[in-house]
């Protein structure tokens, strides 16, 4: 049963989207499912229910997997919008940059590209304060990505403005400088794939080209759609990681001494930064077939917004979910990375960063407040921020 009032609201809406976790409890205390009014999406909020995004005999992601429902297989055929068994198997072939073994590899680099951005930081900011997002979270997960890739990161700036297009179109209003960024990208990526073609590299663009499933290489459509996913979900999921964690521990009283006296609760604080403000808040996918939840019989084709945000704080899973607790005993459980065929691919990556930077902070600095100024990510799929200033000392 579905509360009148739960009925209202509009999970878009910028005043809702800024700070959702209300309306997410009020959501998932009405009933397993609800539909929200702005797409029509039914909306699953407890963390069980969401687990049964496993379940690819019943949702598919190659309609498109944002709320509006747009930018499907069709369009945009990246890993993201590809069912197995085709999924699978391209997953498996590209697991080899993402392996325990391949990840360790870039450790080294990856602290030396945190250090660089922090360095350079402190050279333009010498009255220690600063947009840290512009700074450090998000232009060394770039860097890193790019490094990955194969590719230069000398285009910072247009890598900033075709993610932030495609971040930004994630269940709002598509605008037409935003199509343009969007196209823009896609024919750097194609030139590059072009580039690799001809002279691969060790490197992951290198590995998307030569891909094979059932012993054919993807088609360019393919190709291209992979890289620019790689591009952008590389760094800019990271980036949102790595602004909630600061402000985590610029705001929770005690928090940054205790990390910076026990480098052991680290691992921790990272994991409840991932729960309580995951960098992805929800995903969609298409019914399949018929499917009853709840006395509610959702039909083929209707859309399933699975809500990641929402069911990391189902008090069924988490005690005191609101809480931050270093001492919780299942972080593990958390869906901040996604569940089953579409667990995020990167994840071992991003809380590699988030380590590094993580140490970097607490080596660097004994103090760390936030500044006037911030500007959140728009729309309810991603959470972070654009702008972050701190102060620190």
């Amino acid at each position: 049963m579905k509360s009148k009032d739960s009925e209202k609201i509009d999970l878009f809406a910028e005043e809702v989207s800024a700070c959702p976790f209300s309306a997410y409890k009020e959501i998932r205390d009405s009933g397993r499912v609800y539909q929200e009014p702005r797409y029509g999406n039914y909306v699953l909020t407890h963390h069980d229910d969401i687990q049964s995004l496993k379940n690819d005999q019943v949702f598919d992601s190659r309609h498109g997997v944002d709320p509006a429902g747009r930018f499907s297989a069709s369009t945009y055929p990246d890993i993201n919008r590809t069912d197995p068994p085709r999924h699978s198997k391209i997953k498996a072939f590209l697991y080899k940059s993402f392996s325990p073994q391949a990840v360790q590899s870039w450790e080294d680099d990856i602290h030396k590209i945190f250090v660089e951005h922090f360095d350079d930081m402190a050279r333009d900011h010498s009255e220690q304060s600063f947009d840290i997002v512009h700074h450090v979270c998000y232009p060394a997960p770039a860097a890193v990505i790019c490094r990955m890739l194969g590719f230069s990161d000398d285009r910072r700036d247009d890598f900033e403005r075709w993610s932030a297009a495609l971040v930004e179109r994630l269940g709002t209003d598509i605008s037409e400088d935003q199509r343009n960024a969007l196209v823009e990208m896609a024919r750097f990526i194609r030139l590059k794939a072009e580039e690799k073609s001809e002279t691969p590299g060790k490197d992951l663009m290198t590995e998307i080209v030569f891909a094979e499933v059932d012993g054919e290489r993807l088609s360019p459509e393919e190709v291209v759609a992979n890289g620019v996913f790689f591009l952008a979900a590389g760094h800019e999921t990271t980036a949102n990681f790595l602004s909630n964690f600061t402000v985590q521990i610029a705001t929770i009283p005690g928090l940054f001494e205790s990390l910076k006296n026990d480098r052991s609760l680290l691992k921790p604080a990272l994991e409840e930064t991932l729960r309580l403000e995951s960098p992805v808040q929800n995903i969609c996918r298409t019914v399949k077939e018929e499917v009853l939840i709840d006395e509610t019989v959702i039909h083929e084709d209707d859309r399933m917004m699975f809500s990641l945000g929402a069911g990391n704080r189902d008090p069924e899973v988490f005690e005191n979910p609101e809480d931050f607790d270093l001492s919780r005993g299942n972080l593990n459980q958390h869906l901040a990375f996604g569940y089953g065929h579409h667990q995020c691919l990167g994840a071992r990556l991003a809380r590699l960063e988030g380590e590094i930077y993580a140490n970097i902070l607490l080596d660097r600095f004994d103090k760390i407040e936030l500044a006037e100024g911030y500007k959140r990510q728009p729309g309810n799929v991603m959470r972070g921020y654009k702008s972050l200033n701190i102060k620190c000392s």
